[in-house]
């Protein structure tokens, strides 16, 4: 548990970062304007990495059912290191123009790849090793690191931008990114001696491998793969407007200074870390459809007072809006989401349909939200459309939750 927690912080700390930076710096630098086109072209790089997703969900996931889920960690961990310490090293649009956001591009598509394989590795090393009646708990352990990787890297961007304004544009937003050099390797150090899982273990041992996972999948449970899409579709809408577009918003438009959005989140975050095992830990007692429908509720019926508490531009509430957003909201819903989605599928193919499903719905709905979610309000000039956007997702994952059978008690 430890090892998969640790390497999941420093993987979600690269993959946040580029978030962060696509929201606040990305813009001007690697497109060469601050207007919303530019902020438009920086989160379609955003979206790139999640359209990379599902690639890196198929590959790892094949490798993951066939090679065994400790491989899959330790290579994911370095090409995601690797990018993202590569991405502060990039020369802007002003040095070679064009070229500096096709890069951008490159890297953010190996960022995609890689975390693709990540999050199913990470939580099932922990859902397959879980005693009776925890697996909610277990698996939401390493999900907590998703928190605690933005954590990290809101505080690091946080301070950072404490530079002056130029100092930061210059040179201070790539001390984030060149940090992962480090945490790649201390991330390595901490995987190397991982174990592979009982129930992988006694399949090999049994020699009951699928040769071709996916395709196995996709033959005896495509409604499973479907259902593992719908079920992350409200945690990505939400998740990644509050973490992207709402910088851009509020910072624009309601000119609020980024360092309080940046140390909101990073407060928000923070309680994340123990928001996360503890919905995980709920799921296993009430089960996971009654938590996961308390927490779309919750979401639907926050969204609109969420944008009201951001337009007061008080801090005290923007920060209570940050907190009540992400470790009630959206951790209701994603906290057991990893045993969840886990227990859709068999052993024998559990990583490939785990990956595949969840990473899809990733493509599809979390890294465009902030593009949507931008574009719905440049639209309009109002936030009305971007909640019933999250309202809808809502009702998507509501659906895709109840068309599956209960599963905490198996």
């Amino acid at each position: 548990m430890v090892a998969s927690t640790v390497g999941t912080v420093m993987e979600w700390y690269d993959f946040n970062l580029y978030g962060l930076a696509s929201a606040l710096v990305f813009g001007p630098l690697f497109f060469g304007s601050s207007s919303t086109g530019a902020t438009l072209a920086s989160f379609a790089t955003f979206a790139v990495g999640f359209a990379a997703r599902p690639v890196g969900g198929i590959v790892f996931g094949h490798i993951g059912d066939r090679v065994g889920r400790k491989y899959v960690l330790l290579v994911t961990m370095l090409v995601m290191g690797l990018s993202t310490a590569l991405v502060g090293m990039l020369p802007t649009h002003a040095m070679i123009g064009v070229g500096a956001p096709i890069l951008l591009i490159v890297l953010r598509i190996a960022q995609g790849i890689a975390v693709g394989g990540e999050f199913a590795g990470a939580t099932l090393l922990t859902v397959e090793n879980a005693p009776p009646g925890r697996r909610g708990l277990y698996g939401a352990i390493p999900a907590m690191g998703t928190g605690a990787g933005f954590v990290l890297a809101s505080a690091v961007f946080g301070l950072i931008s404490l530079l002056p304004e130029d100092a930061f544009l210059q040179w201070g937003w790539r001390i984030p990114f060149l940090l992962s050099f480090g945490l790649v390797i201390f991330g390595v150090w901490a995987r190397r001696g991982i174990e592979e899982t009982p129930v992988f273990a006694e399949l090999e041992e049994q020699d009951d491998k699928v040769r071709f996972p996916l395709l196995h999948t996709l033959r005896t449970q495509p409604g499973a793969v479907v259902r593992t899409m719908g079920i992350t579709v409200s945690g990505f809408v939400w998740g990644y407007l509050i973490q992207a577009f709402t910088l851009a918003y509020a910072t624009s438009t309601l000119d609020i200074p980024k360092s309080t959005l940046l140390w909101a989140i990073a407060l928000a975050a923070t309680l994340e870390i123990g928001a996360i095992p503890l919905w995980g830990l709920v799921s296993d007692k009430i089960g996971r459809r009654k938590t996961v429908a308390l927490g779309l509720l919750a979401t639907a019926a926050f969204v609109h007072p969420f944008f009201q508490l951001l337009e007061t531009r008080s801090t005290p509430l923007v920060f209570l809006a940050y907190v009540i957003a992400m470790p009630i909201c959206k951790d209701m819903v994603f906290g057991p989401q990893a045993a969840l989605v886990a227990e859709q599928f068999d052993a024998k193919v559990r990583f490939s349909g785990v990956s595949t499903g969840r990473e899809i719905g990733g493509a599809l709905f979390g890294g465009t939200a902030p593009f949507i979610g931008t574009a719905l309000h440049a639209s309009t000039g109002s936030t009305a459309p971007v909640a019933l956007y999250v309202v809808a997702g809502c009702v998507v994952t509501l659906v895709a939750v109840f068309t599956g059978r209960e599963t905490a008690r198996d």
